[in-house]
């Protein structure tokens, strides 16, 4: 009777191990977790003929795969830990800020029914500067040109309206800024929140600051005040 090497069982096993594995294992599919590689280990050697065992060689390095699977195992909770903690710093973090005064950069808007200021800084003054605002689809419901505005801080006050004068239904909305100077030059433009921190959002995993009907993250704050 042959030898049974670890291939061999593997292809004879496969359809116990995904049955087995079926609600006990949390690995992707066909994938193999450390209770598998150790059953199917045990099945080799139950399988091995007596006279002519496994080689020592080959058992150690089947062994040493095992430790390796199990050391990767290992580091995925640690790093699923890590995480976790990182998520709850976040959120403690994000609570602390709740009626400080910050500036962020950012540029989603929570359309409430009235008019929204739409900050934004200019690097140099701008002869023209465009304002583009999007739906949550990101299909452009809004455009407009502003001329000759100054360099440093601005804003467009947006009606809630699209290019057609019709009112757009509340939800969220994204705006973006485009400048140019007096001889045609690009402008940097950077889109931005200033106000006091109202709330705490969570969000798809992701923690968002309330900023009047704005929201930023984190990592969008560059200046906070008391």
């Amino acid at each position: 009777m042959a030898t049974v090497g670890l291939d061999a069982v593997l292809a004879n096993q496969a359809s116990t191990v995904t049955s087995s594995s079926t609600g006990k294992s949390k690995n992707s599919p066909g994938a193999l977790g450390v209770e598998d590689f150790f059953n199917l280990l045990i099945k080799q050697l139950e399988y091995q003929d007596p006279l002519n065992p496994v080689e020592n060689t080959e058992f150690t390095a089947q062994l040493a795969q095992f430790s390796s699977l199990q050391a990767l195992t290992d580091m995925k909770r640690s790093m699923d830990t890590l995480s976790l903690l990182q998520a709850s710093t976040n959120n403690l973090q994000a609570l602390s800020l709740v009626g400080r005064s910050v500036v962020a950069q950012g540029n989603i808007v929570n359309y409430l029914g009235a008019s929204e200021d739409l900050n934004f800084t200019l690097d140099g003054a701008a002869r023209t500067v465009t304002v583009k605002i999007y739906d949550s689809t990101g299909t452009v419901v809004r455009t407009e040109e502003m001329k000759n505005v100054s360099a440093g801080d601005a804003k467009y006050v947006w009606d809630g309206r699209d290019d057609g004068g019709n009112v757009v239904s509340q939800g969220k909305y994204y705006f973006a800024v485009r400048a140019e100077d007096y001889e045609g030059n690009y402008v940097g433009a950077m889109t931005y929140a200033k106000g006091e921190v109202t709330g705490v959002r969570y969000d798809e995993g992701a923690t968002y600051l309330i900023i009047g009907n704005k929201q930023v993250t984190l990592t969008d704050i560059q200046e906070i005040g008391k």
